[in-house]
């Protein structure tokens, strides 16, 4: 197999690029300059046929998964054990976001819902000319978490953060505390606090630096205390955008979450590339109204 500058990693994309789901991040994966694509299959089986025919060695294997069952498991683990040195993602479309409570055909250290999949494949890529050790596929979800938090250190802050703030909310102190370390590293200066009750006197609140712009409400477990809670940070604090955090963001959570007025959900298992993903777009388009705010005083 042929090598190429260290810096460009080599790219194994797996099936169907140009469904409606996936034609963003086939795009962007072909517009990436740190990748070069040295195959594309329709899917698993295909792919391990022609493995050894490879151009170069793959560095990342990229899955693109439409509905559940589609690969079949003697297959994946076929796929899995010869990618174990390098990476392997499976980006699963939002029919199968659900797939890990009743379905392992993947295991979830190499799940990403294809809606967080840039996130996830350039802290990969990131990983890879780093020289980092890749993520085992038969690790618990406890150890996937602190993998993938672990990957956040000494990235620069995000543009615009570091001039709002934040406030985490969760009945796990602990947790909490996590969170706004992680929004610390992205530039974001955070509190915590425990669930509002109904024994707490709800009144609009700001922290010593100002108001309070981004809220992370821990949805897990999802009963009356957090429903509650849910509605008083409303209350609390009015104007701010409220973030969801969850173990399953699929339709289950969704369905309940309806009347909460909450504008994001982001999974727990894959938080670091939600948190970015979500938080990236939330500046760019603060940047898109400030910009079309000034046109429209400059045209008047």
């Amino acid at each position: 197999m042929g090598s190429i500058p260290s810096d460009v990693c080599n790219l194994v994309l797996i099936g169907s690029a140009s469904r409606r789901e996936f034609t963003t991040l086939v795009s962007w994966l072909r517009q990436n300059p740190a990748a070069r694509t040295v195959g594309h299959f329709r899917n698993v089986a295909a792919a391990i046929e022609a493995w050894d025919g490879l151009a170069a060695e793959p560095d990342i294997t990229i899955v693109l998964q439409s509905w559940s069952d589609e690969s079949v498991q003697p297959d994946v683990n076929q796929l899995i054990g010869k990618t174990l040195f390098q990476r392997l993602l499976c980006c699963i479309g939002p029919w199968c976001e659900s797939d890990g409570r009743n379905r392992n055909v993947w295991p979830g250290a190499l799940c990403v819902p294809v809606r967080l999949a840039e996130s996830a494949i350039a802290a990969a890529l990131y990983s890879i000319r780093s020289g980092h050790p890749s993520i085992p596929p038969t690790l618990a979800n406890d150890e996937v978490f602190a993998h993938r938090m672990a990957v956040i250190q000494n990235r620069p802050f995000m543009s615009g953060l570091p001039d709002m703030n934040g406030a985490v909310i969760g009945p796990d102190r602990v947790f909490r505390q996590t969170i706004c370390s992680t929004l610390r590293d992205y530039g974001l200066h955070s509190v915590h606090l425990p669930l509002m009750t109904s024994r707490q006197r709800i009144v609009p609140g700001e922290t010593s630096r100002g108001p309070v712009h981004l809220v992370f409400h821990d949805l897990d477990p999802w009963d009356e205390l957090t429903e509650y809670s849910l509605t008083a940070t409303r209350q609390m604090f009015p104007s701010s955008i409220v973030l969801g955090i969850a173990s399953m963001p699929d339709a289950g959570i969704n369905a309940e979450i309806g009347d909460a007025q909450i504008d994001v959900v982001v999974p727990k298992l894959d938080l670091e590339n939600g948190l970015r993903w979500h938080l990236k777009r939330l500046l760019e388009s603060k940047r898109q109204e400030r910009l079309h705010s000034y046109s429209d005083s400059v045209s008047r």
